[in-house]
């Protein structure tokens, strides 16, 4: 390995190992922004496990859909009891469904593989807040003052129907997005967790 690339590599691990003491949310955030990516990623066990609670699912038998309205929309109704919840392999989407910021806020959205004797749940994402509910230019690299100033702002509490919206951190990431001169990378997240019990910094990094 040339000097260059040492000195590279050694940044890098330093950089890591700084966003590793932050919230997850900055910890992904960053790596992302600056080009560290996955390496070296220790995310705390409060998020583990509310992404381990996010794959539990009922039984495919418990759950009815439900045909309502002229658009034919399709409801999911679980239907009485007594269920088996656990840990179920496939997609999660935990929007909307109450498991608070250290799910949305940092996977979001993810895949969810559990072996087959049970003893464990691989989790597999790409961070990359590239998702419906952002804009497609936040991560264009354009530079977009007008749009960076409007975010900033909004990031501010402020009076809204109903009471007043509190102050939200990731705008102000949102608004650097929009003011940085390159388009920030995509890296994977691939991380096993034990089935069930407490994790303890027993999670392994798949990389």
């Amino acid at each position: 390995m040339n000097p260059v690339e040492f000195l590279k590599n050694k940044t890098k691990d330093v950089a890591a190992a700084g966003f590793n003491q932050l919230p997850d949310r900055g910890n992904l955030f960053l790596r992302y922004m600056t080009g560290v990516g996955n390496r070296n990623l220790d995310l705390d066990d409060s998020t583990l496990n509310s992404l381990r609670d996010a794959t539990v699912k009922p039984p495919d038998e418990a759950i009815e859909h439900q045909v309502h309205g002229p658009t034919g929309h399709v409801w999911s109704v679980l239907k009485p009891g007594p269920w088996n919840f656990e840990p179920k392999s496939g997609a999660v989407d935990p929007y909307g469904r109450g498991y608070g910021t250290d799910v949305t806020h940092t996977l979001g959205r993810f895949n969810a593989d559990v072996n087959p004797d049970k003893t464990a749940i691989t989790m597999t994402d790409t961070y990359d807040m590239e998702n419906e509910f952002e804009d497609p230019n936040l991560v264009s690299g354009k530079f977009q003052p007008v749009k960076a100033a409007q975010t900033f702002l909004s990031a501010f509490p402020q009076k809204i129907e109903g009471g007043i919206k509190p102050f939200d951190a990731s705008d102000l990431g949102r608004a650097a997005m929009y003011l940085s001169p390159f388009k920030p990378k995509p890296f994977p997240v691939n991380v096993t967790v034990p089935y069930s019990g407490d994790i303890s910094n027993n999670e392994t990094y798949n990389h």
